[in-house]
């Protein structure tokens, strides 16, 4: 390659990423997103022309997987935030985080904060903060996990440049360099969930970032919106994987009671079923089309489990992709069924379900009233046979 052509090639600006929308209705365009309101829809550029989707549910980059949970330092807010980076500073009521995805300090309320990791999470750590069994105790109390695995509870008082100013229960307060630190716990007790009121997006990022996000708009083939945990943002559309619309037209399963729950289990006591986990208590994970994808909404489920739900007659759709755990279900075959008042579905994909890409699922649901899901034993009885359910969702 002559040094001209070298030099074109380096300074050829990338192509705006497109995305297929997911609205209320049964087209799914592919195109440049021009526009988007969480209330109204999105607009994208489409080969055929410009195309409003309207009562937008999701947006997502086609053939880009879903990525995996991040793995080194983070910061996991109490709503469920989780954003790789670090540290910059901050004081008594914020903390000044870099994303990785970002050029600029984030100042973010502590008090939306769980927990700030800062080296990389033994890979045995749970999902859920909650469990984290360092922060653990009574009353609940604020913790500073050293690098050498000792943790020291007490009161937090802020942050310096450096360091955190802490007071262990029963000492005096002094300054900690974070160099010493691998992980910050805050007390869950004033922890706080800022879920708004109305329809909000959740990202999930090229890097394994996931954020909530308000009111977000598109210029310039990049996203500005305000983080529900403080800062005002802005992404570059190249960045994100996918955008979900929660407490719009849409409605989770995960975040529903089913009117009815049975669990069999192939010899002895069943496995409960989990809402946006695994069984397991793990990420959803999936082998789909475009690779594997960690799901960060769906359930759970293992043979046998009948879920029922009730309907009312409100909803059109039900979607999701349906398939064995990409990480524990390498061998597994379980039967898979779906009934709407009472009548099976017919979808033979999900008849002897076994090992490899999901099954994605759209069953129109107009004028039901009730919606059941049943994994059934398969030929192997229930050997590696962990039923997940991605994205699984109602449309109105």
């Amino acid at each position: 390659m002559t040094p001209l052509v070298l030099a074109l090639t380096l300074t050829t600006p990338a192509a705006p990423p497109t995305f297929v929308a997911t609205g209320t209705g049964d087209d799914m365009p592919t195109g440049r997103l021009t526009a988007i309101s969480l209330k109204l829809g999105a607009q994208l550029d489409t080969l055929t022309g410009e195309k409003t989707v309207q009562g937008l549910v999701r947006l997502h980059q086609p053939d880009v997987p879903l990525p995996k949970f991040p793995t080194g330092p983070q910061l996991i807010t109490a709503g469920g935030d989780r954003l790789p980076g670090e540290v910059r500073g901050g004081d008594t009521k914020v903390i000044q985080f870099r994303p990785f995805v970002s050029q600029d300090d984030w100042p973010i309320a502590l008090d939306t904060v769980a927990v700030v990791w800062l080296s990389s999470p033994p890979a045995d750590t749970p999902t859920d903060p909650a469990k984290y069994t360092w922060l653990a105790g009574t009353p609940p109390r604020d913790v500073l996990l050293y690098r050498n695995g000792d943790a020291v509870r007490g009161t937090l008082g802020g942050f310096t440049e450096t360091g955190v100013t802490f007071t262990a229960d029963g000492g005096t307060a002094r300054e900690v360099p974070l160099k010493n630190l691998a992980a910050i716990g805050f007390n869950p007790r004033f922890a706080r969930v800022r879920k708004p009121k109305e329809p909000y997006a959740h990202l999930v990022l090229t890097d394994g970032s996931r954020l909530d996000v308000l009111g977000p708009a598109v210029k310039n083939d990049t996203l500005r919106t305000k983080a529900i945990c403080g800062p005002e943002i802005a992404l570059p559309l190249s960045k994100i994987v996918s955008l979900e619309v929660l407490q719009g037209p849409a409605v989770y399963l995960s975040a529903l009671k089913p009117k009815h729950a049975e669990v069999t289990g192939f010899l002895g006591e069943g496995w409960p079923w989990a809402a946006d986990r695994t069984v397991r208590g793990r990420p959803l994970r999936l082998l789909t089309k475009d690779g594997e994808s960690t799901f960060d909404r769906g359930l759970g489920t293992h043979p046998k489990t009948v879920l029922t739900y009730d309907l009312a007659g409100k909803y059109t759709r039900f979607e999701s992709f349906v398939g064995l755990d990409a990480a524990t279900g390498k061998r597994g075959r379980a039967d898979v069924r779906i009934k709407l008042d009472g009548k099976e579905i017919d979808l033979p994909d999900l008849k002897s379900l076994t090992a490899g890409p999901a099954v994605f699922v759209r069953v129109d649901v107009r004028g039901a009233k009730e919606l059941t899901l049943i994994v059934d034993f398969g030929p192997t009885g229930d050997v590696q046979a962990d039923v997940n359910w991605g994205e699984a969702r109602l449309v109105e």
